[in-house]
């Protein structure tokens, strides 16, 4: 169940590891062996839409359980049976390879805005994972994994006539075989100085044509529960909020 992260533990130098739990998990003794087990010191531990009992076995896991962040999950309507509109025409749009991955890499350098771990990090977490190393972790991660080295991970830079970088965006396909497939946004990012430009909106809109086009039926993507601005840009994109996903570390 715990996956051990070799790029954060090399980054960080402490072995670290993450763990995503479903809202219908029910194995939690397993669970709680295999963390006494795990060499890793950190465990990421992403629950989904917990309630007090979820709760109170994930903190019987470790001597010390902290909050990082909570995310709003947003799935859009199915868009092979529902029209929508094209609202990005007038982006120059690349997807990224080895040529322009250092591209993306400056462009979420220059554009990340929040705690890489999460807004809810303490402060004697941030100090032994400083925020410029969390960011370089997700910046290194998405150059080795999103520019075309698997089929299932994609990203995308989008520029103007004058090849400025606009925004960008970074998703991962799923598809379970049962109708439930898509695209799950990572990462959205606006240039600083073309903000409130309704940029967002149409990198949102562009990802319903990357998705259909591979014959998927959702968007998927989330939002920091205190971001409000990205959650009306999914919201205006015709897409509604379907879970909570509460982020902590485990620290043993």
């Amino acid at each position: 169940m715990i996956d051990y992260s070799k790029q954060e533990s090399e980054i960080f130098n402490v072995p670290f590891g993450r763990l995503n739990i479903d809202e219908h998990f029910d194995e939690w003794e397993k669970l709680k062996a295999e963390v006494a087990a795990s060499p890793c010191k950190y465990i990421r531990v992403k629950i989904q839409n917990p309630k007090g009992p979820q709760l109170d076995q994930l903190f019987s896991l470790a001597p010390k359980v902290h909050l990082l962040e909570i995310l709003r999950v947003y799935r859009s309507e199915d868009l092979l049976v529902t029209p929508f509109e094209n609202a990005h025409s007038d982006l120059i749009i690349e997807k990224i390879d080895d040529s322009n991955k250092d591209i993306l890499g400056q462009f979420i350098l220059d554009t990340y805005d929040d705690v890489p771990f999460g807004n809810y990090t303490p402060a004697h977490i941030q100090a032994l994972f400083p925020a410029d190393k969390q960011l370089n972790g997700i910046i290194e991660y998405f150059k080795a994994n999103y520019a075309g080295q698997h089929k299932d991970k994609v990203a995308y830079l989008y520029f103007n006539e004058n090849k400025k970088p606009l925004g960008c965006v970074v998703s991962d396909f799923f598809d379970d075989g049962k109708g439930d497939s898509g695209a799950y946004s990572y990462y959205v990012g606006v240039a600083r100085d073309e903000r409130n430009k309704g940029i967002q909106y149409k990198v949102v809109n562009f990802i319903k044509f990357f998705v259909t086009a591979r014959g998927y039926r959702y968007l998927d993507g989330s939002t920091r529960l205190t971001n409000l601005f990205s959650a009306r840009t999914m919201e205006k994109n015709g897409c509604k909020c379907i879970r909570y996903d509460w982020i902590y570390l485990l620290e043993k």
